[in-house]
């Protein structure tokens, strides 16, 4: 992507900014896996959107003083010995080339000169950290640790939480955005369809698994998320990531899965019968799921709430779970179909969510209505990613096969 896409994000903060007021954004430390491992980095997505650097242990600092905005980058010293064991640090010219930011410090420095701004006769009033959702017990991350700090040092600044102005940014996808996620869906598209071309009663759910994720790694991208493949009575389970069964004759196979483009996720499901050809009753099941997509789609625009295009998307399940003698009350439904509609899509598989839960112009969503009949051992979700336009909503992943009829052809 561009520099002067970050370059544009970082200004487009600081003009929310309160003035007089300091923002950190950590880029995050993979975390211990044993004495010997780590387990695999990823990046803050905050830390990237506004700086395009995908590094460990770097740390942005924008300042806004009097009007006067300053953007500082902490990064890692050169350190000859880690280089010979892990691999090349990033450079100042390749932090400034990448980011834009052009005052690159060491990194071992932030806390000093940090305290050293809070200190000074120009000292900020306001910090800004990101918090999003956490639990009560869970522990400090780097932005709480430095919140309490400085709490503790300088109890008279006041700590604001950057988390609605980065929604307001993030849900706004520009088009070089957009492309990036229409490139993980190509990835996925082909990934599935080596899926399909293997897929066959008898063999683990592992297997599946490993064909779509060899497919990412041939193009030098990785799963957005952990792959779910439910097969047969595990397909009512919404998160099953175990995937340790043996795929029988006659199972549906339901897939959610994605992967990644410079950050940026997909996130598709589609259900295939194992065999190649599915049961009538599959079939019928299957074609409520996929006109619920439409359903979806027909409700949703500019202003739509995602609580009214959710219980559009009901009203259709619970007429057509009675037409299938599933239900017999519409109050039924939700034993069946037990998720909502869609969430945003973005750097995050769950990108960061408007409180109001409207959508707006040009944000990206997930549509992914589901039904699970657990007494038949049924499990259906269809999922697409689209985008909302002033024009229309646009099905960005409208070419990854889903009708009935064209799975079947592709799998004979």
């Amino acid at each position: 992507m561009d520099t002067k896409f970050f370059i544009n994000n970082r200004k487009k903060f600081a003009e929310r900014m309160e003035d007089y007021s300091t923002a950190v954004f950590f880029s995050g430390m993979a975390p211990r896996e044993s004495a010997d491992a780590s387990y695999g980095f990823s990046v803050d997505r905050n830390f990237f959107y506004l700086t395009g650097i995908d590094r460990e242990d770097m740390i942005l600092l924008i300042n806004k003083i009097g009007g006067k905005v300053t953007e500082t980058l902490y990064i890692p010293p050169v350190d000859e010995h880690f280089e010979k064991w892990f691999g090349i640090l990033m450079k100042k010219e390749e932090a400034t080339e990448t980011s834009g930011v052009k005052l690159i410090q060491d990194k071992n420095e932030f806390m000093n000169q940090f305290a050293s701004k809070l200190s000074s006769s120009d000292r900020p009033d306001n910090v800004y950290i990101f918090s999003y959702i956490t639990g009560k017990d869970e522990p400090y991350d780097q932005y709480r640790k430095l919140a309490h700090w400085t709490r503790n040092q300088y109890p008279a600044v006041n700590i604001k939480n950057s988390l609605d102005i980065m929604i307001e940014l993030r849900s706004t996808k520009t088009e070089e955005e957009v492309n990036e996620i229409k490139t993980a869906i190509g990835y996925t598209k082909e990934a599935l369809e080596f899926v399909m071309k293997n897929l066959k009663p008898g063999r683990f759910e592992y297997q599946v698994r490993a064909d779509f994720e060899y497919q990412l790694m041939l193009r030098n991208s990785k799963p957005s998320f952990k792959t779910i493949g439910a097969s047969g009575e595990k397909g009512v389970i919404l998160h099953y990531i175990d995937l340790q069964q043996k795929i029988q004759d006659g199972n549906l196979i339901l897939l959610d899965l994605g992967a990644l483009s410079n950050n940026y996720a997909s996130d598709i499901s589609r259900t295939y019968p194992a065999n190649g050809k599915f049961t009538q009753r599959q079939k019928d099941i299957y074609n409520v799921v996929l006109e619920a997509q439409d359903v979806t789609i027909n409700a949703m625009h500019v202003g739509a709430s995602e609580i009214a295009v959710n219980d559009a998307v009901k009203s259709h399940f619970a007429k057509w779970l009675k037409t299938l003698n599933v239900i017999s009350d519409d109050s039924d439904v939700e034993k069946y179909y037990y998720h909502s509609i869609g969430h945003p899509l973005g750097l995050d598989v769950h990108d960061l969510r408007r409180r109001d839960k409207t959508m707006q112009e040009n944000n990206v969503y997930t549509v992914e209505p589901g039904l699970y009949i657990k007494e038949e051992g049924i499990g259906i979700r269809i999922e697409d990613d689209v985008w909302v336009t002033k024009d229309g909503i646009v099905n960005l992943s409208k070419d990854i096969i889903k009708t009935a009829e064209d799975v079947e052809n592709f799998m004979k």
